[in-house]
């Protein structure tokens, strides 16, 4: 889950972003795949108007963000409620998540089952 200097790349086989006050981070592809779904909820952030930071990013800011979830093929954008013991937020899907989950629902049902992102169309 830590690249070589100690900040989050990723979770076993998903990426993952976090919230705080109102914006998306997630960590620099730099030790990670830059799979296919984040790059997708990446599009996904940026057309529903959130913020998005690309950037190194520590544990302890995953410990105390508002909202954090993991993108995968298998698992979509799925919520992440508590890490390391830390609970995430209140402990349940919070609204950033609901509203990208919906978004992608809605790309997945208007595209069919293969999503592909701008830059690969």
């Amino acid at each position: 889950m830590l690249d070589k200097d100690g900040y989050v790349s990723e979770s076993n086989v998903t990426n993952i972003f976090l919230v705080k006050k109102g914006r998306v981070l997630t960590p620099q592809a730099d030790y990670c795949l830059p799979g296919i779904t984040r790059a997708t909820v990446m599009e996904l952030v940026e057309k529903e108007n959130f913020v998005l930071v690309e950037r190194r990013i520590s544990l302890s800011e995953f410990h105390t963000a508002d909202e954090v979830w993991t993108t995968g093929t298998m698992g979509e954008l799925s919520p992440v409620v508590k890490i390391d013991g830390h609970i995430i937020g209140d402990g349940k899907v919070e609204p950033v998540t609901r509203r990208l989950q919906n978004a992608y629902k809605i790309l997945k049902e208007d595209s069919g089952v293969a999503i592909q992102t701008n830059s690969q169309k």
